[in-house]
């Protein structure tokens, strides 16, 4: 550092703070949250560190220091965790038709922009341009309408009063599960559906919510060991939910489809369990470019998510960018 001008210095300093928090971010994907609660918080701020760190990487790119290794070279070592956020286009052109599953969080059908307008009539709308098989919905109200009368076949989990998940679906239904996931206002459910000669287990998960819409004005006033606090409960109660669910994953006697508004990234070790028992991520097979479903305080995050079992093929990946709620919608198209 003995070139470096004094504010250089003190910029160097705050480099090395940030890449460190960077690199030890890495290692938060091989711990659960449930037993060091504060890693999914790090975890959590694995894009934004990278951001700062890319800039710090341009800084010193502009001055021609050598300094830009530092970064750089961190940056390089979380170069297979990236992967799963950004997918370049492959230009193959695929025509083998498959099975339609989207998965849509639609925030109680309250329009974003205008808090107190129904966007039922809006995504209704949207569904039957678009034409899915099956919806696996998060966040679902029911209202007095004949909702979405092209689905036929339908499971809905009453455990909670307002966030349900549910699943509808053009084809049969010939078995569900529920889980109310104890105290907490998240819920997921399982449907056996046949498929022409084929029968696939798909699951609509809604994982523990990190409860931060309601304090977005108020955030900058909260505490930050409170809010850290609260934010890691949400993360060990999340991974307490998959370990709920795991058994019939891994028990199925059908490929599995696992449709989730993740409420946590592709960085994380809720990612990492899910991946683990086998099941591939749709985007990153087929999907294309950043693939934002979220916008994290301005930060847009991937956080709606479709996982399918390794016999399937997932042909097709499309992310949409639709403004009926605070998520966008995602859509895989499934070989079987």
């Amino acid at each position: 550092m003995k070139r470096l001008s004094f504010g250089n210095k003190i910029i160097f300093i705050v480099n090395n703070v940030f890449a460190i928090l960077l690199l030890l971010s890495y290692l938060t994907v091989f711990i659960s949250p449930a037993d060091f609660p504060i890693s999914g918080v790090l975890n959590f701020s694995i894009p934004l560190l990278w951001m700062l760190n890319g800039l710090f990487v341009i800084f010193w790119l502009i001055k021609l220091k050598k300094q830009i290794l530092l970064s750089g070279i961190i940056m390089a070592i979380g170069w297979f965790q990236v992967q799963n956020l950004f997918v370049l286009p492959t230009g193959e052109t695929k025509t083998e038709n498959g099975i339609k599953v989207m998965s849509y969080n639609v925030m109680q059908f309250y329009s974003l922009k205008e808090k107190q307008k129904s966007t039922f009539q809006n995504i209704n709308d949207f569904l039957k341009a678009e034409a899915p098989d099956v919806i696996c919905f998060q966040e679902y109200k029911i209202e007095k309408t004949n909702l979405f009368q092209d689905y036929q076949f339908r499971v809905i989990n009453n455990d909670s009063a307002n966030l349900k998940t549910v699943i509808l679906s053009k084809y049969r239904i010939i078995n569900d599960k529920h889980y109310g996931f104890g105290s907490s206002n998240n819920s997921a459910v399982f449907a056996d559906i046949v498929i022409n000669n084929d029968t696939l287990r798909v699951f609509s998960i809604h994982f523990e919510s990190l409860n931060l819409k309601q304090d977005i004005q108020m955030l900058q006033e909260e505490p930050n060991r409170r809010l850290a606090k609260r934010l890691s409960r949400s993360f060990s109660r999340q991974i307490l939910q998959i370990e709920e669910i795991e058994k019939d994953i891994i028990n199925s006697p059908y490929p599995v489809v696992l449709s989730a508004d993740m409420n946590n990234t592709a960085f994380s070790h809720l990612y990492k369990r899910i991946t683990d028992l086998g099941l591939k991520d749709t985007f990153v097979e087929s999907g294309e470019y950043y693939g934002r479903t979220f916008n994290f305080f301005g930060l847009p995050v991937r956080i709606d998510m479709i996982f399918v079992d390794p016999e399937l093929r997932s042909i097709h990946f499309k992310n949409y960018d639709v403004d009926f709620s605070d998520h966008k919608p995602v859509m895989a198209e499934i070989g079987l």
